[in-house]
């Protein structure tokens, strides 16, 4: 079985800026950090997202109302950092004119959380959280992910305020940006589009869609280099489902296991995260509650499989669901204040990518 780890692209602070039609708050958040501890998928996100999306400071600087802060102290979340420190990428960035940190440091909050990273960043260092940022250049990566969809239609991309002429005379304004080099592409696209349709009467609708379509390229691609990084591991991408790279999801067909509902694992209504050792034991691979999961795991890859049956797995699922209950201090037979917390549905929140499209160096 190999490990999954979820590069976590729906917490991109340019997908705040430009939303997609979901609500990333922090109810969402902390629903996909409690969804990815009950199944041990470790989860990476950039230092960027971490410091500039609204509902990530709040969970920093507010640890009992997110599981984050604990879920980072026990490796279970890393941060992948430019420099290895927060701090660090905040000034530097900042200093190259990088608006989303230049606006961080104007904040309201940003006293407040400068505060905090004085003092947290030490421990994260110290206990080796911060990933290094990819070997694959991600800017040359993000351009031949995006000319990629240049072949398709609009209508192909699903967009309907975007026209075609927009779409190809953005991608003309984008490459005269890249003449002599391919640095910051994502923001020479941005760039270029506001030059194509910014003044447009429906821009924010066509902006809406161009950079939707960039996020979906940015995401899958620094997916994509992360599997030479964690070549043994599975490398998923938390991010929005592509009609441009769908071929690079690798979801498979679905077996006749995969087409019947499974047993779901419940666990207590009321979740506390004013008790950070709960979430660090949950996540610890030597706990007791951590065997369990392991189980239960194992019995769902051979569930899907199809070496096992559902009464296999529904059993396990029963065990798991009985050692959530203890472990977050619940008892045994309180069923009325449980609620669902795995079933089918989540199964497909993280998409698997092929590794095999990235060639740069």
């Amino acid at each position: 079985m190999h490990q999954a780890i979820t590069y976590l692209g729906s917490l991109d602070d340019v997908v705040q800026r430009y939303p997609w039609n979901i609500t990333v708050d922090l109810t969402h958040f902390n629903q996909m950090l409690i969804r990815k501890a009950l199944l041990g998928e470790k989860v990476i996100i950039n230092d960027g997202y971490l410091l500039n999306h609204p509902c990530a400071r709040q969970a920093l600087l507010d640890p009992t109302s997110s599981p984050l802060k604990a879920l980072i102290e026990a490796n279970f979340v890393h941060i992948m950092s430019r420099s290895g420190s927060l701090l660090d990428v905040a000034e530097k960035m900042s200093a190259q004119g990088v608006d989303s940190f230049s606006q961080l440091q104007k904040g309201e909050d940003w006293q407040a959380l400068q505060s905090f990273l004085r003092r947290w960043e030490p421990g994260l260092q110290r206990i080796n959280n911060f990933l290094p940022w990819p070997k694959k250049h991600i800017s040359h990566g993000f351009d031949a992910m995006l000319t990629r969809s240049r072949c398709l239609s609009v209508e192909e991309l699903a967009m309907t305020s975007v026209t075609d002429d927009d779409f190809q005379r953005a991608f003309d304004r984008y490459n005269q940006k890249n003449t002599f080099d391919k640095e910051a592409t994502r923001t020479r696209w941005e760039q270029a589009c506001i030059e194509v349709v910014g003044s447009h009467p429906d821009a924010r609708a066509k902006m809406g869609e161009l950079m939707g379509l960039a996020c979906e390229a940015y995401h899958y691609n620094f997916a994509v280099c992360l599997t030479a990084q964690f070549s043994q591991k599975k490398v998923l991408v938390e991010t929005r489902y592509s009609r441009a790279f769908a071929d690079l999801i690798q979801l498979g067909q679905p077996t006749e296991s995969e087409l019947v509902d499974i047993p779901s694992v419940t666990i207590p209504r009321s979740l506390r995260f004013d008790q950070p050792q709960l979430w660090k034991e949950l996540v610890d691979p030597f706990s007791d509650v951590a065997s369990v999961q392991q189980i239960y795991q194992e019995t769902m890859d051979q569930f899907f499989a199809g070496q096992t049956d559902a009464k296999q797995l529904e059993n396990a699922s029963r065990r798991y669901s009985k050692a959530l209950s203890i472990h977050f201090g619940n008892g045994e037979g309180e069923g009325r204040i449980k609620r669902t917390a795995l079933s089918i549905g989540f199964l497909g929140a993280g998409f698997e990518v092929d590794p095999k499209f990235w060639t740069g160096a």
